[in-house]
């Protein structure tokens, strides 16, 4: 009798642990289930540090980081690109060189629609290039287009991009997510000129509204080509400036999401397992640009004085708490260049240098009026000091300190490089004489000969030498001071899964899902 409710009670016990082992899994608390296979359904919110530029390329200009994964959300490239700097492809099938590397064409992928219904085909490619290429356009970024000469129709779903020279960076310009030309609009859009507010594409999700400052909320795109792909049935981007508001929200699970570079806040998130730190380094560092057309920073004394007088390892430890890299060059480790003859801190340099100017400095710098810019000029201010260099701070709004950097209405100005895998064409377009990017006015024909050389060669070890020589340069002549190396952070609830890889600072919702509660 006993030993017959011992044998009931073992059946009845394996089948509870079935049942609970059944729940768990059925109900997305198992870590298998969590793991393996992402859920669709709910919505997401991002907090992002910027009100949103606009995404009509010959009116926002230049795409803002906030703007970067709202733009991913609703448009698509004609391609990605992985780790080494293959081509993936996403619009476009394949893109084969001539054998001469001065033409590209491009098969395109069939079958996709843009999210107002207009077919996407070759005529939305070549509509959208030419419209850039169009001098009567004013692109903003234009000059750095200059290699194109012309993109053309071959048929329905083959485009061909013909070079005036072979030009190793074309990839970026097919595939980076920093430039408003990898990114296809629809034609209806652009021609009822709706698209800088209501910007179409043929994206995961599509556009539903933009509360100026307030949020920009995305929909699932139900028809979106990638069939499965796409999660959550909504997304909402909420620009909000304050950094430790934006961090509170987080924490208290108002929002989902955050951009953030604030070191206090990215350490706190590391020892909290709530949340989960994803961090990306990339090239393109902050800077700070020198205007070197106006005394007394045409001296390259003066200049170089100024690189021994900053610390820009004190910067990092105490405004970021060393949660960005140092940088000695531009390229965050893409290339190997050793040390670049980097003007490492050394007042006594610096006084010597100031000694041999023989006049008193004083200058202004800009900033931005948050406090990650404030800190940056107060240190700059105390370090200047200690080597008798009067710093004058200046802080304003981040649309104002753009618009005086690229009029050089300035001295001193808190800057970003752009954060290209590949930075030559960026730096040509930063430091050769004539370009019309060239906002410090520097002007050295040793530097174009540099930048001409990686321009016009696809050989990497040429080019690489020619942008050591580059890097070398910079710190030579003090072009500029290095603010840190670029490292991007994105810190989410532990329940937000499939946004691990954040490159140049994307969170990438179209892998974005929600792990049930």
């Amino acid at each position: 009798m006993s030993k017959s409710w011992r044998s009931r009670g073992r059946d009845v016990l394996v089948v509870c642990v079935f049942c609970l082992m059944t729940l768990i899994v059925d109900s997305g608390h198992g870590e298998c289930a969590s793991a393996t296979k992402p859920r669709p359904g709910g919505a997401m919110t991002v907090g992002v540090e910027l009100e949103f530029r606009g995404f009509d390329p010959l009116k926002a200009q230049y795409i803002g980081i906030a703007d970067r994964t709202v733009i991913m959300a609703v448009e698509e490239r004609l391609f990605d690109m992985d780790t080494k700097g293959n081509l993936v492809p996403e619009l476009a099938l394949s893109a084969k060189p001539s054998k001469n590397g001065k033409s590209w064409t491009i098969t395109l992928r069939k079958g996709v629609k843009f999210h107002d219904g207009t077919p996407f085909n070759a005529d939305a490619v070549v509509g959208h290039w030419q419209r850039l290429l169009d001098p009567n356009n004013k692109f903003f970024a234009l000059s750095t287009l200059e290699p194109i000469e012309s993109v053309r129709k071959v048929d329905d779903f083959t485009v061909r991009f013909t070079l005036k020279h072979p030009w190793a960076v074309f990839k970026n310009v097919l595939a980076a997510p920093q430039s408003f030309t990898v990114f296809i609009p629809s034609p209806k859009a652009l021609k009822e000129d709706t698209h800088n507010r209501a910007p179409v594409g043929t994206g995961p999700y599509m556009f539903k509204e933009w509360v100026a400052n307030d949020r920009l909320t995305v929909v699932r795109n139900p028809n979106y080509w990638r069939k499965g792909k796409a999660y959550l049935d909504r997304v909402t981007f909420r620009p909000m400036p304050d950094m430790q508001s934006r961090f509170a929200s987080l924490q208290s699970g108002e929002i989902d999401v955050i951009q953030t570079d604030r070191g206090a806040s990215i350490l706190q998130a590391r020892e909290d397992r709530s949340l989960k730190v994803y961090s990306s380094d990339c090239a393109g560092p902050y800077n700070f640009l020198l205007n070197v057309s106006k005394p007394p920073l045409n001296d390259s004394r003066v200049r170089q004085a100024l690189a021994h007088a900053w610390n820009q390892e004190l910067l990092i430890k105490a405004d970021y708490k060393g949660t960005l890299p140092y940088a000695k060059d531009p390229y965050g480790g893409m290339i190997s260049c050793g040390d670049s003859a980097y003007r490492e801190y050394d007042p006594a340099k610096a006084r010597k240098l100031l000694a041999e100017y023989g006049k008193p400095v004083t200058l202004e710098m800009n900033h931005t009026n948050t406090p990650r810019g404030k800190e940056a000029g107060e240190i700059m201010q105390r370090l200047f000091k200690e080597v008798g260099v009067t710093l004058t701070l200046n802080p304003v709004a981040e649309a104002q300190l753009g618009k005086r950097g690229v009029t050089g209405d300035y001295q001193v100005t808190g800057w970003k490089m752009m954060d290209y895998d590949d930075m030559g064409g960026i730096l040509k377009s930063y430091l050769f004489s004539t370009s019309k990017m060239n906002f410090s006015k520097y002007q050295n024909p040793k530097m174009d000969e540099l930048l001409t050389i990686q321009h016009i060669n696809t050989d990497r070890k040429t080019r690489e030498k020619a942008l050591c020589g580059v890097a070398s340069l910079i710190n030579e002549d003090a072009v500029f001071l290095y603010g840190g190396g670029r490292r991007f952070h994105v810190i989410a609830k532990a329940g937000v899964k499939g946004i691990d890889n954040v490159r140049h600072g994307v969170i990438r919702v179209s892998d974005a899902w929600l792990e049930k509660k």
